[in-house]
């Protein structure tokens, strides 16, 4: 090879082979607050039959958080910007956050929320609550939901998901909360799908649970 060629490549071959995070230090995404961040328009998802939901007011009580760590709400784990996953952690309640937007997300979908009428409660366990950054970013919210009785009687209980996936510039805060949220809009939507939910609702005392 001519070595003017030669020494014309050696600066791209150093380049390429040198990773991104290579002299960089990465300030990582340590004890965010949350925000709320949908990207989602409530008129883009499948349409549901709210019906039965016509005479029943629903409260939502305060879910329980059952994640073995509570703070974490993200990882990147392609290494683009350095030589270990990086975390994304929350210095915020997340069951608090939780159970606020999912009862107004419920709202959004003209489900009538009052706590001081409610004929049927709604509770909650946190099973997971995250982003996973790799090419993508993937959220997913899974929950274990119950429906009960104004006499605390179980009407139904399931488990129900929500998950968002977008592409997104790497590592940035406000792409791990328009994930989470979208995967929250989700997840109240699923609930609202559930058949034997809206059964549980429409016999009142008599649901089945699952």
């Amino acid at each position: 090879m001519d070595k003017r060629i030669f020494w014309l490549w050696v600066p791209l071959i150093l380049i390429l082979g040198t990773p991104l995070w290579a002299g960089k230090e990465v300030k990582e995404l340590r004890d965010i607050p949350l925000e709320w961040k949908p990207t989602k328009d409530l008129r883009t998802f499948p349409a549901v039959d709210l019906t039965v939901f016509q005479k029943a007011t629903l409260a939502v009580k305060p879910f329980k958080d059952l994640r073995k760590k509570p703070s974490e709400i993200g990882v990147n784990v392609d290494k683009r910007f350095s030589d270990r996953e990086l975390t994304v952690t929350t210095k915020d309640n997340v069951a608090e956050w939780l159970t606020y937007h999912f009862s107004r997300t419920l709202s959004n979908f003209d489900i009538q929320v009052n706590s001081e009428k409610a004929n049927f409660f709604l509770e909650g366990d946190i099973l997971k609550f995250l982003v996973v950054e790799e090419s993508l970013y993937r959220a997913e919210v899974a929950l274990k939901i119950r429906l009960l009785s104004k006499t605390n009687k179980i009407l139904w209980e399931g488990m129900i998901s929500g998950l968002n996936t977008r592409l997104g510039k790497s590592y940035l805060a406000v792409n791990y909360h328009e994930t989470l949220s979208d995967a929250v809009l989700s997840a109240v939507h699923a609930l609202l799908q559930q058949e034997a939910f809206k059964e549980a609702i429409l016999k009142g005392e008599t649901g089945a649970r699952i």
